[in-house]
C-alpha cells in the first residue's frame, strides 16, 4: 500500500509540473507573437536609419571619428553581452556564453565588458569577469527605457575603445536561434554604388548638428533592434525548452499511470485470492 501511496503522490507532481511548463509555454508563445508583429517594422526602421548615416558619413568622414570620440590610441574593445533575464529557456545562455568564450578566451585589460541580463551578469560573476556596467531588467515594456540608458553609457565609453561589440542572440527561425557578434561600432562604409550624390541632400539645419542627431539616433535604434532581436529569440526559445518539458511529462506520466494501474490490479487480484483462499478453509 505505502509503494501506490509514493507513486500516486509522484503523479500528482509530475501533473502539477506539467500545468507549469504548459502554461509557461503558452506565455512564451504569447509573448512571442507580439513581439513577432512588431519585428519587420523595426527592422525597416533600422535599416533606413543605418543606410542614411552611412551615406551621410561617407562625405564627413573626419567629422564622424569625432562624434563617438574614438581615441586613435585606443587598443581595446567594447563588448556588450546580452543574456536572458529569467530561465527556463534551454541552451539560449548556454550556447551564447560558449560562442562568447571562443571569439574572447583571453580578454585583455583594455577590454571592457557591459552585461545586459540578469543571466549575463550571473555568468560574469562566476568566471570572476567584472562588468564596467550591468543592466538588468530587460523586458519588451523595459525595452526603450533599457536602450536609452545604455547608449547614454556607450557614448561616455566610447573614448576608453576602439569598437563597440555586441554578442547576442538572433532568431534564423522560430526553431533555430544562433548567438551572432554584431559590430556596432565603427560603422561600415557603404559601397560607392549604394551612395547618393552629396548635392541630393537638403539641410535644414547645419550639418553637423543634423549628423550629430543622426548618429545618436543610429546607435540607439541599432541597440534596440539587437536588444530586440534577442528578445524575440528568447521567448522562442523559452517556448520550444517549455513544450518538451510538456511533452516529456505527459510521457512520464502515461508510463507511471500504466505502473499504478498494474500494481493495484495486482494487489487487487492478491488481495481477492487470499480472501478467496480463507474461505476454502
Amino acid at each position: 500500500m505505502s509503494q501506490l501511496i509514493q507513486m500516486n503522490q509522484r503523479i500528482n507532481a509530475i501533473e502539477t509540473i506539467k500545468k507549469i511548463t504548459h502554461a509557461t509555454r503558452l506565455i512564451a508563445m504569447s509573448s512571442h507573437t507580439r513581439l513577432a508583429n512588431k519585428e519587420p517594422i523595426l527592422t525597416h526602421y533600422k535599416n533606413k536609419i543605418t543606410q542614411l548615416f552611412a551615406q551621410l558619413i561617407n562625405y564627413k568622414k573626419d567629422f564622424y571619428k569625432t562624434l563617438f570620440n574614438f581615441s586613435p590610441t585606443a587598443n581595446g574593445s567594447l563588448i556588450i553581452l546580452v543574456g536572458s533575464q529569467k530561465g527556463f529557456c534551454g541552451t539560449f545562455n548556454v550556447m551564447l556564453f560558449k560562442f562568447f568564450e571562443s571569439k574572447f578566451s583571453h580578454l585583455t585589460k583594455d577590454d571592457g565588458i557591459i552585461a545586459i541580463g540578469k543571466k549575463a551578469a550571473d555568468y560574469l560573476k562566476k568566471k570572476k569577469i567584472q562588468p564596467l556596467e550591468i543592466f538588468s531588467n530587460l523586458s519588451s515594456t523595459t525595452l526603450n527605457n533599457i536602450t536609452d540608458l545604455i547608449s547614454e553609457f556607450i557614448e561616455q565609453q566610447i573614448p576608453n575603445y576602439k569598437e563597440v561589440i555586441i554578442i547576442s542572440n538572433e532568431p534564423k527561425s522560430f526553431f533555430l536561434q544562433k548567438p551572432h557578434l554584431t559590430m556596432l561600432l565603427p560603422i561600415a562604409p557603404l559601397p560607392e554604388k549604394k551612395q547618393l550624390p552629396f548635392d541630393t541632400y537638403i539641410w535644414p539645419e547645419s550639418e553637423q548638428q543634423i549628423l550629430k542627431n543622426l548618429g545618436n539616433l543610429y546607435l540607439s535604434v541599432n541597440l534596440n533592434a539587437i536588444l530586440f532581436s534577442s528578445l524575440v529569440s528568447e521567448q522562442a526559445a523559452r517556448f520550444q525548452s517549455m513544450d518538451n518539458a510538456t511533452r516529456n511529462a505527459e510521457e512520464l506520466l502515461d508510463v507511471m499511470r500504466r505502473d499504478y494501474n498494474k500494481l493495484r490490479q495486482t494487489k487487487i487480484t492478491r488481495e481477492l485470492i487470499e480472501l478467496t483462499s480463507s474461505f476454502e478453509r
